[in-house]
């Protein structure tokens, strides 16, 4: 059955995405600033773009109040898992989380990572100074920001 073997690779890419799939496609909703309605986040790709303050991404308001969330160019090269806790953390400002660390806390609690996970986005995170709370990228932030996140959304959950 040369048809089976050549299909295998096909099937076991197709779970790995399946399995990727529901933290991906996961509902992202906001509400409206304009009618105060609750709606569907429109997702902007502006990934051929720079951010003047290096963000990978924002959350934002169109002229109607739709909630947006807008990808910028540092957003298009990070790792699969790296994109999809921005995209949570963009939702969750749009869910109500104004402070950046409580919509790590957020992000992290929606997307429900392994060890393992949660150690790749901390070595991402750490290894390119990712932090969203400055306007520069500078040595040691990425530390400094995964420190914080560690601190609110781990150690008060072990309490």
């Amino acid at each position: 059955m040369p048809g089976l073997a050549t299909a295998l690779p096909a099937v076991s890419l197709a779970l790995a995405v399946f399995a990727y799939a529901p933290v991906a496609a996961a509902a992202c909703l906001g509400v409206n600033s304009k009618t105060g309605e609750r709606q569907s986040v429109q997702e902007i790709y502006r990934t051929g773009v720079s951010h003047p303050r290096h963000f990978f991404a924002e959350a934002a308001h169109d002229r109607g109040g739709r909630p947006l969330i807008i990808y910028y160019s540092r957003y298009a090269s990070a790792p699969a898992y790296f994109k999809s806790f921005v995209r949570q953390h963009e939702c969750c400002h749009h869910a109500g989380q104004s402070n950046e660390i409580a919509a790590n806390c957020c992000a992290l609690r929606r997307m429900g990572l392994s060890k393992s996970g949660l150690a790749s986005l901390r070595s991402y995170i750490v290894s390119r100074d990712v932090n969203s709370e400055t306007a520069t990228d500078y040595q040691g932030q990425g530390t400094l920001f995964w420190g914080k996140t560690e601190s609110r959304c781990f150690l008060s959950a072990e309490r």
